[in-house]
């Protein structure tokens, strides 16, 4: 292998024109060649870098991080970090902090210190990417709000977490009243305008640790961690009705009023199922429709 410091043109034109990152340093940290691709990765020129100390390219954060591997190299020359791909944080000239995968392997020559060589190229557009995936997949993608698929997966954690001495959890079943003839008399644009707005008056009601799904068409399901009992839950289910049954103002032209039926379960028994509770909310909401609408029923065995 050619050293890096030779001032051979070859190695330079070739390491000039790959499309990975590539910056060596000394045992002590400190830079002694920054390829182009690094130089747009980090946005620092070869001058600004050169003799200075790797760190300078790690947010502050972070550094600490990098010192330990780095010392335990130089002190064992062993290391859980050389020749395996993994994920790190650079930062930019410009303070941004992004993701980049890294390769680091060292060159040896007898009697000399070790140089090190990083390989790096930008990860943050896959991660971006990954992210948009899962959002799509355990996403509303008309509210934002979960999904069944998260809401199954938060509940059966939720009813996992139940025992003795913790409070029990509680789920609503909301169905909007009539809401058919709004889509059809005024369009889905003016439907899902309404839809929205719901998912952000149901968010006011609720806590960071709660959950709200829409389940599709004007189906939504509260779930309520930490309830102490089945009536304080019944409360929340009242605020949440009194919330829908506020006025929708559209447009200047146009104000619309909803109501909504809502069933309540509470359960404390780690033994139950998600789709057992799921059931019991639905049979609520739907005698609380039989039973004239814009009403709270909350499950008992009687209910079936």
């Amino acid at each position: 292998m050619l050293n890096v410091n030779s001032g051979d043109k070859f190695l330079s034109h070739l390491l000039d024109h790959l499309f990975d990152a590539v910056i060596t340093t000394q045992s002590d940290g400190l830079i002694t060649s920054f390829n182009r691709a690094a130089s747009v990765l980090f946005g620092y020129t070869v001058e600004e870098v050169m003799g200075r100390n790797v760190n300078m390219l790690i947010p502050e954060t972070h550094r600490s991080i990098h010192d330990t591997h780095f010392c335990h190299y130089l002190d064992n020359q062993t290391s859980q970090i050389l020749s395996i791909e993994r994920e790190l944080y650079g930062q930019h000239k410009d303070g941004r902090i992004f993701i980049v995968k890294i390769t680091l392997t060292t060159y040896l020559e007898e009697n000399s210190p070790p140089i090190f060589i990083a390989i790096l190229h930008d990860h943050s557009q896959h991660n971006d990417t990954l992210q948009r995936l899962h959002n799509s997949a355990y996403s509303d993608s008309l509210t934002g709000l979960p999904n069944r698929l998260l809401l199954m997966d938060r509940l059966t954690q939720g009813i996992r977490s139940l025992n003795r001495e913790s409070p029990g959890i509680a789920l609503l079943f909301i169905d909007l009243d009539n809401f058919k003839p709004v889509n059809d008399g005024f369009g889905h644009l003016v439907g899902d305008l309404v839809l929205k707005e719901i998912a952000q008056r149901l968010l006011r009601c609720v806590r960071d640790s709660d959950t709200i799904a829409r389940l599709g068409g004007d189906e939504f399901i509260v779930l309520l961690m930490g309830v102490e009992t089945p009536l304080s839950a019944l409360g929340i289910a009242e605020k949440i009705r009194e919330e829908i049954q506020q006025s929708y103002f559209i447009n200047p032209n146009l104000t619309l009023e909803l109501s909504a039926s809502l069933g309540l379960t509470y359960c404390h028994n780690p033994g139950t199922t998600a789709e057992e509770l799921i059931r019991q909310a639905d049979l609520a909401m739907y005698r609380a429709k039989a039973q004239g609408r814009n009403m709270t029923v909350t499950y008992t065995p009687d209910t079936e």
